[in-house]
């Protein structure tokens, strides 16, 4: 009986007190450049690939550019796929931020490679679970490198 007497003088207390929005200071945001989506054509680019290239030698140009980089995690010669390995692509105070990760995924399109498509995925963690989505900056620049 006496818990009861003392909840209620407490939450008296509390209402009293000015609402303040709870604001998450700069270092618990993402990136400015993440981009929550889930839709494939907006985190997607596509890219010709000049007429005359032997299949052998366009995964190389892909592979040792994204390789450049990145750490090449994953490659299929014969499906034409290469992928990277997921990576902390933001710094603060010196340490990489492991809420933050990205990876690039190239696929080579059609019966004789005429298109690669690259796409970005970049995750943002918030507590227990991941937001969904892909980093423009990256996915412009990498797409910039492989023209």
């Amino acid at each position: 009986m006496r818990y009861r007497f003392l909840l209620l003088l407490a939450l008296p207390a509390c209402s009293s007190l000015p609402f303040v929005p709870h604001r998450e200071p700069d270092d618990a945001r993402p990136p400015s450049s993440f981009v929550r989506s889930t839709a494939d054509v907006r985190a997607t680019r596509m890219i010709a690939v000049r007429d005359g290239l032997a299949r052998p030698q366009a995964l190389r140009i892909v592979t040792d550019a994204l390789g450049e980089r990145f750490v090449v995690e994953v490659t299929d010669p014969r499906a034409g796929f290469v992928m990277t390995a997921w990576q902390s692509s933001v710094v603060r105070d010196g340490v990489p931020d492991l809420r933050y990760r990205t990876r690039l995924i190239a696929r080579f399109l059609g019966e004789n490679w005429s298109t690669l498509q690259l796409r970005d995925e970049a995750n943002w963690a918030r507590g227990d679970e991941w937001d969904i989505g892909y980093d423009a900056a990256q996915l412009d620049t990498v797409s910039t490198l492989l023209l």
